[in-house]
């Protein structure tokens, strides 16, 4: 066997190894936690704490709370009647299932406990992901193989695997649903062309399976059927052959389409006997969704919090290869870049652009396939230059890989930070193998997953607004009443509810990304015992709220006297400057008491 002719299989044995190796001595025994939590939670429910339907979640919260697995339980969503839910789609828990049982399996043999978190577990979902990421390459190597010389087809591969994000996405984090979508969009194109060249069954099965899969990971991902539609199709003779290609194959459309109905059917019958609703939306957080009337264009592309293009340069080359896909083959152009771009504007427009705690833009790294076949036309252009245009290429290349793996280095050591970078803090950190306290300084805002809050760098913030009432000025609201003092207060009834209600619209006090609000208020019980009233403040987005908090104004044993209470609270990240900041008192006890110097205040960082 010829090195020159197997090239591309050399490269992919050899990053297949690289990468298994690399992550299989990387285990920890947290690898089912936040998101992955959530995918992962249907298979223990169902198999080994006989709730499939997760009617109750005390098992869950007590697996949480002694291994410390997510801030919070957000993986669990409810029903419009108060009723827990799965907040993830079972897609990622279909493609684990048969490591879940591998991982059970071993549990029992090795006599550790069968509780779905131990390390047979941890192990067996961590081998399942390497399976995935290995056919994922080997899919990828097939589609480009269909394009491209051997060379060509190596260079690409390597370039995806250690000069991009793919790097960190699909060894570290590879449990993560972008590693399973890399996988399917390579099988889906690889299946694709096989249909369009042999109209054989199998294959089209193949596509659907993959399509509905997708769907079922990530609901967004339904657009991928953009790429068998379109395929082949470059001009109007085209499209009428596209046509009599479907009309000759209905029959194999059918029954293509009766496979992902029988897929896409557990998650529909659990809505309709959880929900009563055959589609239901389990993803119940107004503080973060789908806007595709204010995409983060330049923000995905180009910002120091996670711009693609600063963290991962050398896919600009990919987005060059777009031009001479078109020049070079226009009949899978439109499939390619229509997908592409689709896929772009959605991720663009998801108001938490960043994605939480990754390494460049995650969500891009579903695209690679079609990225990788863009950037191997490109290449095919650079071959046919001057050994100068090929030298200066290979630099670069050389130079954005060793700036891709450095900056990964940063990330697993903590110097670069996931998801709070800032220009100036990327700057004072270039390069660097360490960071310093004063460097921490230039970071966005930390926000404490558990909702704690604690204003203790006052100093770095000024006063935008301040409101008192003392209830002893004209126009105070009705329910203001007078001691015999002459001491005016407000009084509290048991038919009051909500009282006190103080709202505004985010962006007329401040175009920074977060203030601090400090709620003061003196309040006297009259009674002897209960429970107190909450000081709530939250943001509302189209009426709904998010970033809640409600504690509690806590009566202590020295009731029947005036006492002082303060509440602090962050400002989330905001998914609209219009939306409001609303603070009010929420007597949930229906208790009568009395209220006065109910003072607000709101902060702003200094400087820019």
């Amino acid at each position: 066997m010829k090195f020159s002719k197997n090239l591309s299989l050399f490269v992919l044995l050899a990053t297949g190894l690289i990468l298994s190796l690399y992550r299989i001595t990387n285990v920890n025994e947290k690898e089912i936690s936040w998101d992955v939590l959530g995918y992962y939670l249907p298979l223990p429910a169902t198999f080994i704490y006989h709730d499939p339907m997760l009617d109750k979640t005390d098992w869950i919260r007590k697996i949480n709370d002694e291994r410390n697995l997510s801030g919070t339980l957000y993986q669990v969503s409810e029903t419009d009647d108060g009723k827990p839910l799965y907040f993830f789609l079972f897609g990622m828990a279909l493609l684990y299932l048969p490591f879940f049982f591998a991982g059970h399996f071993f549990a029992f043999l090795l006599k550790i406990p069968a509780d779905g978190f131990t390390l047979p577990y941890q192990y067996a979902m961590v081998i399942g992901a390497i399976i995935y990421t290995l056919i994922g390459l080997i899919f990828l190597r097939k589609n480009l193989k269909r394009f491209f010389s051997e060379r060509v087809t190596a260079l690409v591969m390597l370039i995806i695997v250690f000069s991009t994000n793919y790097i960190h996405h699909l060894t570290l984090k590879d449990l993560e649903t972008v590693n399973v979508l890399f996988m399917l969009v390579n099988i889906i194109i690889w299946y694709t062309i096989r249909w369009h060249e042999v109209q054989k069954l199998k294959y089209l099965l193949a596509v659907g399976a993959g399509i509905i899969l997708m769907a079922l990971v990530k609901p967004s991902e339904i657009l991928i059927v953009l790429i068998p539609l379109l395929w082949n199709i470059s001009s109007r003779e085209s499209l009428k052959e596209k046509i009599r290609l479907i009309r000759t194959n209905w029959k194999q459309i059918v029954i293509t389409l009766i496979l992902c109905f029988i897929i896409v059917l557990p998650q529909l019958l659990y809505w309709r006997i959880k929900t009563g609703s055959f589609i239901y939306d389990s993803y119940k957080n107004p503080g973060i969704g789908l806007d595709l009337s204010s995409p983060h264009i330049l923000d995905v592309l180009i910002s120091y919090r996670k711009g693609w293009l600063i963290y991962t340069p050398v896919m600009a080359f990919s987005l060059i290869g777009f031009y001479f896909l078109f020049r070079n083959n226009r009949k899978i152009f439109l499939s390619l870049f229509g997908y592409f771009l689709v896929a772009f504007c959605i991720i663009a427009s998801w108001t938490e652009w960043w994605y939480g705690a990754a390494f460049s833009m995650r969500p891009l790294i579903t695209v690679y396939p079609i990225l990788a076949i863009s950037l191997g036309y490109f290449l095919v252009y650079l071959g046919k230059k001057g050994i100068i245009m090929k030298s200066v290429f290979i630099v670069i290349v050389i130079l954005f890989t060793f700036l891709n793996q450095f900056q990964w280095w940063q990330l697993k050591h903590y110097i670069l930070d996931p998801y709070r970078t800032t220009k100036g803090f990327y700057w004072a950190t270039f390069l660097k193998t360490s960071v310093t306290d004063e460097e921490k300084k230039l970071l966005l805002i930390g926000h404490d997953f558990t909702g704690k809050m604690s204003f203790d760098n006052r100093t770095d913030y000024h006063s935008v607004l301040a409101q008192e009432l003392a209830f002893d000025e004209p126009g105070n609201p009705e329910g203001v009443v007078q001691d015999g003092e002459g001491n005016k207060y407000y009084s509290v009834g048991k038919d009051q509810e909500y009282v006190l209600t103080r709202q505004f619209k985010y962006s007329e006090l401040t175009v920074k990304d977060h203030i601090w609000v400090v709620v003061s208020l003196d309040v006297f019980f009259p009674t002897t015992s209960g429970n107190g009233p909450c000081l709530v403040t939250t943001m509302e987005h189209n009426g709904k709220s998010y970033a809640y908090s409600a504690p509690e104004i806590k009566p202590d044993t020295a009731r029947m006297q005036w006492k002082k209470y303060s509440f602090e609270y962050l400002t989330p990240e905001i998914r609209k400057s219009s939306d409001i900041l609303k603070i009010y008192i929420w007597n949930r006890n229906k208790e009568s008491f009395d209220v006065d110097n109910f003072k607000l205040e709101v902060f702003e960082k200094n400087g820019d």
